[in-house]
């Protein structure tokens, strides 16, 4: 897996929180190397938004012939890392899920009820043998829509995007605290 697929994951985490907190572009607000699009278009929020939209979507058909959504694959992924408390695991996906309201909780049950995820006596989550292996076969998916949502976007382009990203919500954060 390349630099932008990584990336591309790690903007996913970025883009449910600052869809959120955006809705209209900032006062000085610098100009574009071209015109941006009239309407709706033009909105920060809607752009992130769509751009959610979409990875949702293509992860639902893409996963989907593997039995799994994108908050199953969310949670499988965020554990290949290693088992999980229950708050740690939370605290692990809120940025996907902090928006819609959803509860890891639930999915981590349908998880563990078909045998992908264990808990042992100190409470904390882990994949079975048979979580890895649909993770890893989800996995091919993920990377097949990663690289597709990144064509003809050079590494330097989603590079200035995540840093620019990353600076909207540094920016929005501390305005909030």
């Amino acid at each position: 897996m390349n630099a932008r697929s990584l990336l591309l994951g790690a903007a996913t985490l970025l883009l449910i929180p600052l869809a959120a907190a955006c809705g209209e572009p900032a006062a000085a607000e610098p100009a574009p190397v071209e015109p941006a699009p009239a309407g709706e278009n033009r909105l920060i929020g809607h752009q992130v938004k769509r751009l959610d939209q979409l990875i949702e979507l293509a992860f639902d058909r893409r996963l989907s012939e593997a039995g799994l959504s994108r908050r199953d694959w969310q949670t499988l992924n965020a554990l290949a890392a290693g088992p999980a408390g229950a708050t740690e695991l939370t605290d692990a996906l809120r940025p996907f899920w902090e928006v819609e309201n959803e509860d890891p909780h639930e999915v981590v049950a349908a998880l563990s009820e078909r045998g992908w995820v264990s808990q042992d006596t100190e409470g904390r989550f882990a994949l079975t043998e048979a979580g890895r292996t649909i993770r890893m076969t989800a996995a091919d998916s993920v990377a097949r829509i990663r690289d597709l949502s990144s064509a003809g976007v050079s590494d330097q382009e989603f590079t200035q995007m995540m840093n620019v990203m990353a600076r909207i919500i540094d920016n929005l954060e501390q305005a909030t605290i």
